[in-house]
């Protein structure tokens, strides 16, 4: 029968059985998961402090809308309120419930329960905790007065059902969990709008479902959308290849996981448009290019690549695959695992692939053989694992100064993206694998891309294949990229494929990955790729090698330019890992390289980073010491304090307190076998001033001391001896100097009487225990284990300094003011409330207070200090309320005010490299 319409037929390729080899479908974790329930779980915390700390501002809103539409809403949506509201709880999950059944997903359905489970449960464990330890602020934006009593509106069945839909599958992929989500806030909208819950506690209530919900479906698992099977052959088939095998490449131990599928493709080579045709009178569509006879079965031959090239159809690879394509209609079973023959053949594929510089990771990567015999490579990027991409692209933006990463909000764009970089390295000439072409299909975006024969990446090669010619070749390739205005970005030993010694391009080097490039590059992004590139040739070869190769391509200025960068953040992960394993060759590096370039020596040193660790630490300090002082010191008691005090007397205890700077400074000075400044010495007990909110009494100075001897030079051995003794000749000094305060002034004082009956008894005391700690053989080696590292730290340089008298004296004196500058400072703070006491009574009770104060491990014996000076203060006879305004005004005289000072310090000191 005839007719006069013509409509669009949409034309198919040639029907073949595509033999696939791959690891099957499983459920996967997807990183966006964790993410997004970190998220919810930061958002639980930001909706509970807002509602503390703008609790008007959100009661108001609340408020504002109640008192407009309540009373509407009530009379007009409340028979539709409770039959959504049943729908929602009884009715919406047994039919997703039932939609999961038939779609065989029995594992979504239990996961699914399990989460709704658990979100109640921890809905009603929070209910509790704040109900019993929230405070007033906390709770009153969650309580409603109901049936008599104010209660925590957070709801449990909310909690459990944003659970279940978030567990079951995304509102993206399936349409009643999209009705359930809206139906849900509608439901929670107008509850707000009536006051039956506060909007905090609403919002709280799904977050906590989001939050387990997510966490379940990471835990969990979820069923894979990525392409696979047939989907990822249709794939390639409009990339423009039709495949007739499709082999999953990687490491040859992935072989035992692989399993064998057989799936007939029928879809169009490439992206072709529907045709429109008029149908004969017999009804059949005259064949056309586009379809072939759908039974052909081609045997590979030779054939011809994208630059003319005679490419052979893999020396029989293809046959050892399980020979020749089986006729349609004859579908083969799916085989348990790769035979031994296929198992040989991974392992002998090379793992090149057009954007993949990874071999396991973020891409899945595929050797294709098409219908004439020629090898392509397929890389697919997954969806699932994006996001990974995108944080780390974040993360380099805020770490990195000027090599900001453009970070891919999408799949489709990240694609893209690569495939723009392939175009603009092979319309420069560089030799980079050539771009096939590119497929969406599921939630995956293939690439597919020309096959390097004959050639391997430098991370699969012995260093000894690394010749001159193939650096210079390399050299020559990043310097057509960089004419072109092309930066790699990405130079790594797997980004780098060179030719196999035997093949017809021996020394012949091709760049790959390129999908972090840059196109219009600015000079620093190719700066770096030089970098890169002679960090990784020299790690293998050695500096002078590499240098000389690169002195081949590249002018002095150049390799001048080099240098300054030469520091881990300018180099990618994988070379980072290797420099920092190699730290000698990386130091030669640098040395040779300033040989070679005397003026490198002088190129001033570019900041790549934003901030380096010595930052975080620093901002760390700054806001743990904030914290400090804003949750520990009470402003109030101290500024009755100050206001009882004699003006006079606290400027000179202020003032005596700054001379402990220069007496600590003294003693560092003196046993140092390096000569240091005074000034810069004194400027480094400052910055300690600091440090000391953040470490516990002693050890923060001590830390410090030890950083600045290591940047003047000295051995850490050395460094660690030195601080330490320094530390015992205080210990001694002060000992010493109670002894004579007791002796010069004739006045006993406190040790009047000594020893005392309690005094023996203690004495005594300490002294069994000592001979028993001895006697104990296991004790006793545990003491000789503790004691005997410091004492050999100490032995030698108490040698040393002993046999330099100046050395000794200016070390011990500097001790000597360190301690009475202490002493004064806490005898002006007593006298600043008109009180006195003897020198060896406030010697001891100063001594013995910070002692004690300081074994406790808090920073900067914080409290225990202030507690052990003022009950000091109280046994010798000063009032109580004296007592304590005394040890708090000292404290804040020699302690608190001045933590600005050491910031000061510190931030100085940073500057000048001194730390």
């Amino acid at each position: 029968m005839s007719t006069d319409s013509a409509g669009p037929v949409t034309p198919k390729g040639p029907v073949r059985q595509v033999r696939i080899l791959d690891i099957p479908l499983t459920r996967v974790r997807r990183p966006v998961d964790l993410v997004l329930m970190l998220l919810s779980l930061l958002g639980i915390a930001a909706v509970l402090a807002l509602a503390v700390y703008a609790y008007a501002t959100t009661t108001g809103v609340t408020e504002d809308v109640q008192s407009a539409l309540a009373q509407v809403v009530r009379t007009i949506l409340l028979v539709p309120v409770n039959v959504i509201e049943g729908l929602l709880i009884l009715v919406l999950p047994i039919i997703v419930v039932i939609e999961q059944l038939v779609r065989r997903n029995v594992r979504a359905v239990l996961d699914a329960i399990a989460a709704a489970a658990v979100a109640y449960v921890v809905a009603l464990l929070a209910i509790w905790l704040l109900d019993a330890f929230a405070t007033n602020a906390l709770a009153r934006s969650l309580l409603r007065f109901q049936d008599g009593a104010w209660v925590i509106t957070i709801s449990a069945p909310v909690a459990a059902l944003g659970a279940f839909l978030t567990a079951v599958g995304t509102s993206d992929r399936r349409r009643i969990v999209r009705i359930s989500w809206n139906l849900l806030w509608f439901v929670l909208i107008v509850t707000v709008i009536t006051g039956t819950t506060t909007l905090v506690a609403a919002i709280v209530s799904v977050l906590i479902g989001r939050a387990t919900g997510l966490g379940m479906r990471y835990l969990s698992g979820v069923l894979s959308q990525r392409a696979h099977g047939l989907e990822l052959v249709e794939g390639i088939r409009r990339a423009g290849v039709d495949p007739i095998r499709v082999i999953r490449i990687g490491d040859s131990t992935l072989a035992e996981d692989l399993r064998q599928d057989v799936v007939e493709a029928a879809g169009p080579i490439g992206y072709t448009a529907p045709a429109f045709a008029t149908p004969s009178r017999t009804g059949s569509v005259p064949p056309t290019a586009a379809q072939p006879e759908a039974t052909a079965a081609a045997e590979p031959t030779a054939a011809t690549d994208a630059r003319g090239a005679a490419t052979h159809p893999l020396d029989g690879r293809v046959e050892a695959l399980g020979g020749p394509v089986e006729a349609p209609g004859n579908p083969t079973d799916v085989l348990a695992g790769p035979s031994d023959t296929e198992t040989s053949l991974l392992a002998q594929l090379p793992e090149s692939a057009t954007v993949a510089n990874e071999r396991e990771g973020a891409n899945r990567v595929y050797a294709v053989i098409d219908s004439d015999g020629v090898r392509w490579d397929a890389v697919v990027l997954d969806g699932d694992r994006q996001v990974i991409g995108m944080l780390s692209a974040v993360i380099s933006t805020i770490v990195r100064r000027g090599l900001a990463r453009r970070t891919a909000v999408s799949l489709r764009q990240a694609a893209e993206r690569a495939a723009l970089m392939y175009y603009a390295a092979s319309a420069a000439g560089v030799n980079s694998p050539r771009l096939r072409g590119i497929a969406e299909t599921e939630d995956s975006v293939l690439l597919l891309g020309e096959h390097i024969d004959h050639a391997r990446q430098l991370s699969d090669l012995p260093n000894s294949a690394i010749t001159d010619e193939v650096m210079i070749n390399a050299w020559k390739q990043l310097q057509i990229a960089h004419e072109a205005g092309l930066a790699h970005r990405n130079l790594t030993a797997d980004t780098l494929m060179i030719a196999d010694a035997d093949g017809p391009d021996a020394g012949e080097v091709w760049l790959n990955g390129w999908e972090e490039g840059e196109i219009a590059s600015g000079s620093l992004a190719r700066r770096v790729d030089r970098t890169q590139l002679l960090t990784l040739l020299a790690l293998r070869v050695g500096p002078e090698r590499a240098i000389a190769a690169a002195a081949r391509v590249l002018s002095i200025e150049q390799l001048a330019e080099i240098a300054p960068l030469l520091q881990p953040i300018a180099l990618p992960m994988q070379t980072r890992a290797e420099a920092r394993a190699d730290k000698a060759g990386m130091a030669a590096l640098r040395a040779h390289l300033v040989d070679f370039i005397p003026t490198a020596g002088v190129v001033e040193p570019i900041r790549l980073s934003r901030f380096s660790a010595r930052t975080v630490i620093t901002l760390t300090i700054a806001v743990v010491a904030g914290w400090a002082l804003l949750t520990t010191l009470n402003f109030q008691e101290i500024a009755e304090v100050i206001s009882e005090a004699n003006p006079f007397w606290m400027v000179v205890a202020f003032a005596l307190g700054l001379v402990t700077y220069v007496g600590s400074a003294m003693g560092l000075v003196g046993f140092s076998p390096e000569k240091l400044g005074l000034w810069r010495t004194t400027l480094v007990q400052v910055a300690a001033s600091v440090v000391t909110l953040v470490a516990p009494a002693g050890v923060g100075p001590a830390a410090l001391n030890l950083r600045y001897m290591q940047k003047r030079g000295l051995e850490t051995p050395v460094a660690l001896a030195t601080v330490a003794l320094l530390q015992v000749s205080q210990f001694v000094t002060t000992v010493l100097l109670l002894i004579a305060i007791a002796l010069l002034t004739g006045s006993s004082g406190a040790l009047q009487g000594f020893p005392s009956g309690a005094a023996l008894i203690v004495a005594a005391a300490l002294a069994v225990v000592v001979g028993v700690a001895f006697a104990v053989p296991a004790l006793r080696r545990w003491v000789i284990a503790k004691v005997t590292p410091t004492l050999k730290q100490v032995w030698p340089r108490l040698v040393w300094v002993v046999g330099q008298p100046q050395r000794l004296a200016i070390a011990l004196g500097g001790n000597l003011v360190q301690t009475l500058g202490y002493l004064a400072s806490f005898a002006a703070a007593l006298a600043a409330f008109g009180q006195t006491l003897p020198a060896t009574t406030l010697a001891i009770i100063y001594l013995t207070g910070t002692a004690v104060g300081s074994a406790v491990p808090t920073p900067g014996g914080i409290g225990t200090v202030e507690f052990a000076l003022s009950t000091g203060l109280r046994t010798a006879g000063i009032a109580t309320a004296t007592a304590a305004s005394t040890a708090v005004l000292f404290r804040v005289l020699t302690f608190w005010i001045r933590v600005p000072l050491g910031w000061a310090a510190l931030r100085y000191l940073q500057k000048q490299n001194a730390l």
